[in-house]
């Protein structure tokens, strides 16, 4: 199945496209992806753009003592900009990245995303706020991470998390990979919150 009609429906760069440039991006097909596949291992070609069209990427580090670390989440209408830069500068992933929930997307080869940077005006400009939108929530995490206190940090987490019904469906182990601790940190954590009335944890 080609992905004209999905890329349309997400990216609002598709309607500034050449009629060139929707051909060939549109005729890419659509590749699927279960959940906890990993994409990418550090040192891998990047091999082309990402763009998401359903399901959920997480993009991590692994730190020195061999915990997993969260550095974004790509979700769709959305990009990998660490695989933007890598395959732009013609350099090996700096990261991994895994299938948090089942993804569908589209990749951009090295050859036709250095043709529509090129020539595209809107898919370029795309690519730019790309970059310097990641670039600035990286910077916020990296401050976040020196400065802030482990259980503010696991609060602010869950209220990004939550979403409408308030729920977060991540266990202990979880929440602790995509904060870059020890889970027996996060279980301390939420159990100084629980005892403040702010959440009411359960299992899973």
């Amino acid at each position: 199945m080609a992905a004209r009609d999905e890329l349309r429906g997400l990216y609002p760069f598709w309607t500034a496209l050449s009629a060139r440039g929707q051909t060939e991006l549109g005729a890419l097909p659509i590749a699927r992806a279960p959940a906890r596949r990993l994409l990418l291992q550090r040192g891998d070609p990047a091999g082309g753009a990402y763009l998401v069209l359903r399901g959920d990427l997480r993009v991590f580090y692994v730190t020195a003592d061999g915990r997993e670390a969260t550095l974004y989440h790509v979700e769709p209408g959305g990009t990998c900009v660490l695989a933007l830069s890598a395959t732009l500068g013609d350099e090996p992933y700096p990261a991994w990245v895994e299938v948090a929930a089942p993804v569908g997307l589209v990749r951009v080869p090295p050859t036709l995303l250095h043709g529509l940077v090129d020539r595209e005006r809107g898919f370029r400009a795309f690519v730019l706020a790309a970059l310097a939108g990641r670039t600035f929530e990286l910077m916020c995490a990296l401050e976040e991470t020196a400065t802030v206190h482990v259980e503010a940090r696991v609060a602010r987490y869950l209220v990004r998390r939550a979403g409408p019904t308030g729920v977060v469906a991540r266990t202990q182990a979880g929440i602790a990979s995509e904060l870059g601790t020890a889970r027996e940190v996060v279980f301390r954590a939420l159990r100084a919150l629980a005892a403040r009335g702010l959440i009411a944890p359960g299992r899973g």
